[in-house]
């Protein structure tokens, strides 16, 4: 049987990049703060071709409104590191859906 050979797009292996930091980031999120769960805050990644990474934020309503923006700091400059580390910072854009 043979493999088909798939190639991730830039924005593909850019998300797979920053999906692969996120663990840390909220650990520190979470030992920083007084969030107590590791339901309490939920972010994932949508793509939109072709050039557009789509933060998903999700917490709690316990959670106060200046850690979620802290957290939304951190990730935009991780995101924006990790592309400019690829050499890809001049075309990405990044949209929030924080709730």
């Amino acid at each position: 049987m043979e493999v088909e050979r798939y190639t991730p797009t830039r924005l593909e292996w850019l998300v797979l990049s920053v999906e692969a930091k996120v663990p840390m980031f909220l650990s520190q999120v979470r030992r920083l703060t007084n969030v107590k769960s590791v339901d309490d805050i939920r972010v994932y990644f949508r793509l939109k071709e072709p050039d557009t990474i789509v933060v998903v934020v999700r917490f709690v309503k316990d959670i106060p409104q200046n850690v979620v923006d802290a957290m939304d700091q951190g990730l935009e400059r991780e995101i924006r590191d990790i592309a400019k580390y690829y050499g890809w910072g001049d075309w990405l854009k990044i949209e929030w859906d924080v709730r």
